[in-house]
């Protein structure tokens, strides 16, 4: 530490004399020898003073010989060889009466170490050094973390709500043959703060989440609500996609542990969603005689929930999470629902979705 301090005795102090027209002068100042132990009657004030003209001493005579020098480069009196040579003399014997200082302060070093607070040294009426300890820095939480969540996963139909999948068979009708792969897609404006300087956040959120039905090779038969065709039957024609989507302005609010100062680290959160219906479409693509590929999107209601609500849970790795997510609400209201639906056509299952989010930012 102490080397550290002259140093910055010995930048500061050039800096500020060099501008200085000072005379060369070419006999060399003798070098203070180090004491073997510190005087006796010395206090830290006069240590310290002690120092304080040493080191002013040696940097007025050291800018004083470079401005000299640096004259008689300026009118050609002296060889490039000669300069050259002499300002590596001038800075050695710089060096060797700051190291002498040096080891004339580490005999002193722990009476320094007590009083180095408050240590000033006065270079001079125009250079006036203060010493002060750099105080430690507080380390910055991050208080909060806001973004754009995209959601995908996908969602296996069950008989039953559950937290546990492996207990429950999954629904075994026309709604989910075996062919097809249901999805869930979410796109969420997220807002999560600290509370405190603890690991504990609450993330809260607005957005849309869509969940998609995928029925293979069969159709979604649609009347007029008053009618009888509302049910999934077999296709007539080459169906390449047949799906039905019900999407919900949803509302996720979760508890989320993060131990990780800049929240950069590994993060579990828990907590429920819930959200309101704002329609479906269904998208029958399929190929027939004469007419090539047929694209067909029909948007309603299709009977579905008014309300969607569960929970999730998650895990995850700064912007990065897996989760799953357990809807309570079946999809489909079997109030209004045509009576003379077949039971495979049944709607009566719940969604629990497996998905994997990240921040886009």
């Amino acid at each position: 530490m102490v080397n550290t301090i002259f140093k910055a005795f010995t930048l500061s102090a050039v800096l500020t004399l060099s501008a200085a027209k000072l005379w060369a002068q070419d006999s060399s100042p003798a070098i203070p020898p180090a004491p073997t132990e510190a005087p006796t009657a010395d206090t830290n004030a006069t240590r310290a003073e002690r120092m304080s003209t040493e080191i002013a001493a040696a940097i007025t005579e050291y800018s004083r010989d470079m401005a000299a020098l640096q004259k008689q480069i300026a009118d050609k009196d002296i060889s490039k060889e000669d300069a050259e040579r002499r300002r590596k003399e001038l800075s050695k014997r710089f060096e060797d009466r700051l190291e002498a200082i040096e080891e004339m302060a580490e005999a002193w070093a722990d009476n320094l170490e007590e009083s180095i607070e408050n240590l000033e040294l006065n270079l001079g009426e125009d250079l006036t050094l203060n010493i002060k300890p750099s105080e430690p820095k507080k380390k910055k939480f991050k208080k909060k973390l806001d973004g754009l969540v995209m959601l995908v996963g996908t969602n296996t139909l069950l008989t039953a709500p559950t937290t546990d999948f492996l207990s429950t068979d999954p629904y075994s009708g026309l709604w989910h043959p075996a062919s097809a792969q249901s999805s869930t897609f979410g796109l969420y404006v997220t807002n999560q703060r600290r509370l405190g300087r603890t690991p504990l956040w609450i993330r809260s959120g607005l957005g849309f989440t869509s969940y998609t039905y995928d029925f293979g090779q069969n159709v979604l038969q649609l009347d007029p609500p008053s009618g009888s065709g509302y049910q999934v039957i077999p296709a007539a024609v080459d169906l390449r996609r047949s799906n039905l989507s019900m999407s919900y302005f949803e509302v996720p609010i979760s508890f989320v542990i993060n131990p990780s100062r800049r929240a950069k680290g590994l993060s579990a959160s828990v907590g429920g969603f819930a959200g309101i219906r704002l329609g479906g479409t269904r998208h029958v693509v399929y190929r027939a005689d004469g007419m090539g590929r047929v694209t067909e999107n029909t948007t309603g209601n299709f009977y579905g929930s008014l309300f969607s609500y569960g929970l999730q849970a998650e895990l995850g790795f700064k912007r990065f999470t897996v989760g799953v997510r357990q809807n309570f609400n079946k999809p489909f209201n079997e109030a209004v629902l045509p009576a003379n639906i077949s039971a495979d056509s049944q709607p009566n299952f719940y969604n629990a979705s497996v998905f994997a989010t990240a921040r886009l930012f």
